[in-house]
């Protein structure tokens, strides 16, 4: 294990899967992020986090330890850091056990590990790594249709901006869970059933949080990953100086650079969500030839990620529900992002590149338009320089 490694393995905090609820939360503190659970012959079976037990609608002081614990795997500690980001980006996690001879040693956590490559980031910009023009929702989005918002574009929270398009608070479907799955009063019967409260129709409002973490565009990536870690959030909202929404800053966008492998040259594209040989040999086709096709406007090197989530229980003509994400960062400071939904794979992905596609020549378009306006004014003016 390299001393870098080693150096970002933290202590850790444990608890019996049958020890009572309130014991565990006893030893929750503000460095404490999750506490491993272990069996009685000190096996590990997963861990307790502060958001998802805040996440539940109702706790049970009383109730076993064991049926809060959230399932995760354990790393060896000779794992690349490249694949140690990998790994917390594909199993949507913000840390993970180390295990030596069949020993939990610690946990790595995202942000030590974003912390640790600050060389990655020198220079940078948050514009450079930010996902631009995130989807927004306002006080009046009701809860049903933020649900729709983030299952149809596989978001997992959404900024909330008032009529001025003012960032005002953030939101994530996890946030109405407590309202949805809670004994609401009203009347369910008789002549005013109708009074009965619909969770559904509940505004986000009365559920979003005002404890926003924001950062600007031109901010650098090091001061960024600083608010991340004094914060503890998962994101900043990234502001222009009118506090307008501009994009989106993840610890996961982060790792991604992370897991790149160092000294990658030409285009590293990476692939997470549960595929097959085949399909994954098709997409690194697709992708390889949409990025030569257009590498002379996007540059020769950068990063291609592909997100793929597939819903099984969701079927149409025997093809699968698919959403699918796709960013793609170049060494020309550009970020490009998309996200489809479809049946089968590779329409769902059809749609998501031919998105890409269109920014992409959009963006080139306004290119040649403004370098055709400055050789026409150029012109003019050696027109006018005629004119007596």
């Amino acid at each position: 294990m390299s001393e870098k490694i080693e150096s970002l393995i933290s202590d850790y905090v444990s608890v019996g899967e049958n020890e009572k609820l309130a014991k565990a939360l006893e030893l929750f503190d503000e460095n404490t992020r999750e506490i491993l659970v272990f069996d009685e012959k000190y096996v590990f079976l997963g861990y307790l986090t502060k958001r998802f037990l805040a996440r539940q609608s109702r706790l049970y002081l009383d109730s076993k330890v064991s049926t809060f614990i959230k399932k995760v795997p354990t790393i060896k500690k000779n794992l690349a850091i490249n694949e140690i980001a990998k790994l917390l980006i594909k199993l949507k996690i913000r840390s993970i056990p180390v295990e030596e001879n069949g020993e939990i040693i610690g946990v790595i956590r995202d942000i030590d590990l974003i912390k640790s490559e600050l060389e990655r980031y020198k220079g940078k910009k948050v514009k450079e790594l930010m996902t631009p023009n995130p989807i927004t929702s306002n006080p009046e989005t009701t809860a049903a249709q933020l649900l729709s918002i983030c299952r149809n574009n596989n978001i997992s929270r959404c900024p909330v901006v008032n009529e001025k398009n003012e960032l005002i608070g953030i939101v994530s479907p996890h946030d109405l869970k407590p309202i949805l799955l809670s004994d609401l009063p009203g009347q369910t019967f008789g002549d005013r059933s109708e009074t009965q409260i619909d969770p559904y129709s509940t505004q986000i409002i009365n559920l979003m949080s005002t404890d926003v973490v924001a950062c600007k565009q031109d901010d650098t990536v090091e001061l960024a990953i600083k608010k991340l870690l004094d914060s503890d959030h998962k994101a900043l909202v990234v502001v222009d100086d009118s506090n307008h929404v501009v994009g989106i800053l993840t610890t996961h966008d982060l790792l991604e650079t992370v897991s790149v492998p160092p000294k990658q040259e030409g285009y590293f594209i990476n692939v997470m969500g549960e595929i097959d040989e085949e399909d994954l040999k098709q997409l690194f086709d697709l992708s390889s030839e949409f990025i030569k096709k257009y590498s002379a406007i996007i540059g020769n090197t950068g990063h291609f990620y592909i997100h793929i989530k597939s819903i099984p229980k969701k079927k149409f003509r025997g093809y699968i529900l698919y959403h699918i994400r796709l960013r793609i960062t170049t060494n020309k400071g550009k970020t490009y992002v998309s996200r489809s939904e479809g049946y089968g794979l590779f329409g769902a992905f059809a749609v998501a590149l031919d998105r890409i596609e269109r920014d992409i020549i959009s963006e080139r378009e306004k290119e040649q338009d403004a370098k055709m306006k400055q050789t026409s004014t150029r012109y003019l003016l050696e027109e006018l320089e005629e004119i007596e």
